[in-house]
């Protein structure tokens, strides 16, 4: 069962590194996006979230600062909804898929916010600095005080 945590963080992580890259790779056509959206700054807005969704992303996948970047990738995930995908107030033929793409960054945060409780699990990076941790206090001998005679 152990194994599920890294094939989680795999999985789940996938998406925003591909997508973090995608920000750098298609940041033209993307600005063009946000411009359409009403962002302010939208060459700021690519490729700021696009360094917000790698980096997360692959501290995710490796377990590292993992409630760090899953909280910054939460946060992401949110404003993207309620920027850029606002459905409520456009026509039938484009609300449908505006909504989905909100609901699914909705549900994408509440996961992230789950990585932000439980953590990496095992298997990550943070739990080997764990485990090397408590072997270098085991190995290294405590002073105790004599007792009195």
């Amino acid at each position: 069962m152990d194994a599920l945590a890294p094939l989680g963080r795999l999985l789940f992580s996938a998406l925003f590194i591909f997508s973090g890259l995608n920000h750098f790779t298609q940041g033209e056509a993307m600005m063009g996006y946000a411009r359409g959206a009403g962002l302010p700054f939208p060459a700021l807005a690519i490729y700021g979230s696009g360094v917000v969704l790698l980096v997360g992303g692959v501290c995710i996948l490796l377990g590292v600062f993992t409630r760090i970047a899953a909280a910054a990738i939460a946060a992401f995930l949110v404003v993207a909804a309620l920027t850029m995908h606002r459905f409520w107030g456009l026509p039938p033929d484009q609300a449908a898929m505006q909504m989905t793409h909100f609901w699914k960054n909705i549900s994408l945060a509440g996961g992230a916010l789950m990585l932000v409780y439980f953590g990496p699990g095992p298997y990550s990076v943070r739990a080997r600095s764990q485990v090397r941790e408590r072997r270098a206090q085991r190995l290294t001998p405590t002073l105790r005080p004599r007792p009195q005679e």
